[in-house]
Parts: C-alpha cells; sequence; structure tokens
C-alpha cells in the first residue's frame, strides 16, 4: 500500500517539511529573544510591514520577491529558504529511510529541533530553553517507544534517564573543571542542557558517540579557521553547532557504530 502511494507522499512529506521549516525559522529568530512564536505574525524586520501569506510561501515567495521585502525592498537572508529546503529534505529522507512508524517520528522531531539548536547557537550563541527543556522531557516520555535505544521497553527507559544524565554530567563537569583551571567559562547551561536532551533520545551510546565526533570535527574545523579569522579556537564556532550533527548521527548510527567498533576487537570465529 505504502509503494503504491509513492511518489505522492514522498512529495507530501517534502512539502510538508518545507512548511515546518518555515516554522522553524521563526522559531531560530524569536526563541532566542524572547519573543512569541506565535503572535504577531511574520512582519518585516526593518520598516515592520506585516506579510501577506502569498508572500510567505516556503522558498517560492522568497524566489518569486527576489529575496526582498516587497514593502521596502530589504534583503532578505537566504538563511531563510536554505532552511526550509534543509527541513523538507529531512523529512524526505528519513520518510524513504524508515517509513510511517514511532522511527520516523522521532527522528523526524529529533532532526528539527537540532536544526533550531544549531542555528540559534551559530546566531546568538544560546540554545534555546524552550527547545531543550522540553525536549528532554520528550526523549524520557517516548523512550518506551524509541527503537534507537534498542529492545526492551523498560531497558529503553532506562537508557534514556541514563543517557540525559551522562551527558548533561559529562558536558558540566568538563566545563568546571576548565574554569577552575583557566578562570573563564569554557561550557556554558545550554551545551549541558542540549546534552541532557541528546541523551533522553539517545541513550549513553549515544553520548559518547556525539561528544567524541562534536569534539573531533570541532578540533579540526577550529584550527583551520583560526589563522583564517585571527581568533583563538574557542572563539571560532559555538560548541552547540558541532553537537547537533553530531547528534543526529548518533542517533542513527550510534549504537551501529559502537557495535562495528568493538566487532573489531572480537575473537575469530
Amino acid at each position: 500500500m505504502l509503494e503504491a502511494a509513492e511518489p505522492v507522499t514522498s512529495g507530501f512529506m517534502f512539502a510538508l517539511g518545507l512548511v515546518l521549516g518555515s516554522f522553524l525559522n521563526v522559531c531560530i529568530y524569536r526563541l532566542p529573544r524572547g519573543k512569541s512564536i506565535v503572535s504577531p505574525g511574520s512582519a518585516c524586520p526593518r520598516c515592520g510591514t506585516p506579510i501577506a501569506w502569498y508572500h510567505n510561501l516556503p522558498v517560492v515567495s522568497w524566489l518569486a520577491l527576489r529575496g526582498r521585502c516587497s514593502s521596502c525592498g530589504e534583503g532578505i537572508s537566504l538563511r531563510y529558504p536554505l532552511v526550509e529546503l534543509l527541513s523538507g529534505a529531512i523529512l524526505l529522507v528519513l520518510w524513504r529511510v524508515y517509513g510511517p512508524g514511532w522511527s520516523f517520528a522521532l527522528a523526524a522531531a529529533f532532526a528539527l529541533a537540532l536544526v533550531v539548536l544549531f542555528f540559534t547557537d551559530l546566531d546568538l550563541q544560546l540554545l534555546p530553553d524552550a527547545i531543550t527543556l522540553p525536549g528532554f522531557v520528550t526523549g524520557i516520555a517516548v523512550a518506551w517507544f524509541n527503537p534507537f535505544l534498542g529492545e526492551g521497553d523498560w531497558r529503553r527507559v532506562w537508557l534514556a534517564f541514563a543517557g540525559a544524565a551522562l551527558g548533561s554530567g559529562i558536558l558540566w563537569g568538563l566545563g568546571a573543571v576548565y574554569s577552575r583551571l583557566r578562570g573563564v567559562e569554557a561550557m556554558g547551561m545550554g551545551d549541558v542542557k542540549m546534552m541532557a536532551m541528546v541523551g533522553a533520545f539517545t541513550g549513553p551510546v549515544g553520548v559518547v558517540f556525539t561528544i567524541f565526533a562534536a569534539s573531533l570535527v570541532g578540533a579540526v574545523v577550529g584550527v583551520a579557521l583560526v589563522p583564517l579569522r585571527g581568533r583563538s579556537l574557542q572563539d571560532t564556532l559555538p560548541f552547540g553547532c558541532f553537537l547537533a550533527p553530531a547528534a543526529m548521527a548518533a542517533l542513527l548510527i550510534g549504537r551501529q557504530a559502537f557495535q562495528a567498533y568493538f566487532g573489531l576487537f572480537a575473537p575469530p570465529g
């Protein structure tokens, strides 16, 4: 039945992702600034003119307006259609991989939350509590049904709590030690809360995978950017920008990666 509905269903998922991406743009701009994501409606940040619904269609309106406000001509960042396209691509790929079920629903919700966290941290070095705390609660609440935590209903719940404690505890501990040694804040509480959310969805294995991958990629990118930007390593990019994609990879392939790694040391036969 599902195959017979294709490619219509996939097209619908991509379109749904575009619409959700438009909403994510609202969250990315408003949540770090403490503004409501419900009201008022979208308006040009320069002239304050409300944006008509037909000028607020994902991607299409940006192209039709050539990236400018219809009232004052102020440029509209390319970020907006890119976030919409990214969200559409996420839903489409996850739908094609998992189809209907808990795997798709949880992976999609987790990924879209990470999109918001990536861009808010990139823009303002903030990881809004409005995403991380509900995300943590949601991860715990749905742990029983979370196939990414492995087999066994109660075991999944235990792994969700253990992952949240481990993720937040590691980052809090590292930040406290660094602050004591260097006298500067190394890890904000936003990162700690984000890792509690990540741990609730991915478990202890996902936490270790996320921190290792984010630290590795962050170090490589940071070192590469230092001579280009003339700044210290800690000022190049916020850590949340590396945690977000690493966390998504941890959810999807974290357990498999660990099994493959430890399988290298298993005795033959």
